[in-house]
């Protein structure tokens, strides 16, 4: 576990001011458990959504999407935004998070993980890739431009990197950081609900572009 957990900060330290931690608790504290699922799962949808664009390169059908599914993606995206607001209200003002029965938020949010560069709060961070995702998404489903087409590959993109950044964050917390932050690991949960739910409208715009060429040549 240890070399598991220096390959993975010699690849993001670049990112972070290096500052000493002490080393993880041994054993599992309370919320430990829960962001390990968490991690687990996030590894899998990843792992999923590359299978389905292979597959939908390869010639595989997609169905369409569901009305509910917009509704979904929309109410995800506002309680994403909501946590994010809170994490960066606690981190700008200094203040003590409500944490719940389950782990201790304060504790990460102290942490030098908790600033991107030392200086931009994870948090604020996260609140910006919510709206930016938000709007690429009403973009797409309002067809403002000739390019907004390939919106849904562009919420597609962001989700999946955002899902990479939370699998980075989910990791540092049980093994780095010592604490678990309850907010972390549901922010972290919804960005992977919303990577899937992007997922089909993506291949749709994968298997359309797909098919051009075979629509040309038949032409």
């Amino acid at each position: 576990m240890r070399l598991l957990s220096n390959f993975v900060l010699g690849i993001f330290d670049i990112l972070f001011i290096e500052v000493p931690l002490p080393p993880p608790n041994e054993g599992f504290s309370r919320g430990f458990e829960l962001a390990i699922a968490v991690l687990v799962g996030m590894i899998l949808a990843v792992i999923y959504v590359v299978v389905q664009i292979v597959r939908v390169i390869q010639g595989a059908p997609v169905s369409s999407s569901s009305r509910w599914r917009a509704r979904a993606f929309i109410a995800l995206t506002v309680l994403g935004m909501a946590i994010a607001g809170y994490l960066t209200y606690v981190e700008t003002q200094a203040g003590a998070a409500f944490c719940g029965p389950i782990g201790d938020c304060n504790i990460v949010q102290s942490s030098p993980y908790a600033k991107l560069f030392g200086v931009l709060p994870v948090g604020l961070l996260g609140l910006i890739g919510y709206i930016a995702i938000l709007g690429v998404w009403l973009w797409g489903r309002r067809g403002w431009g000739r390019f907004s087409v390939y919106a849904p590959l562009l919420v597609l993109g962001m989700t999946l990197f955002g899902v990479l950044f939370s699998i980075y964050l989910t990791y540092l917390e049980p093994f780095v950081i010592g604490a678990v932050c309850i907010w972390c690991v549901s922010s972290a949960v919804i960005m992977t609900l919303l990577m899937l739910l992007s997922l089909r409208p993506a291949l749709q715009v994968v298997r359309e572009y797909s098919d051009a060429p075979q629509r040309i040549s038949h032409d």
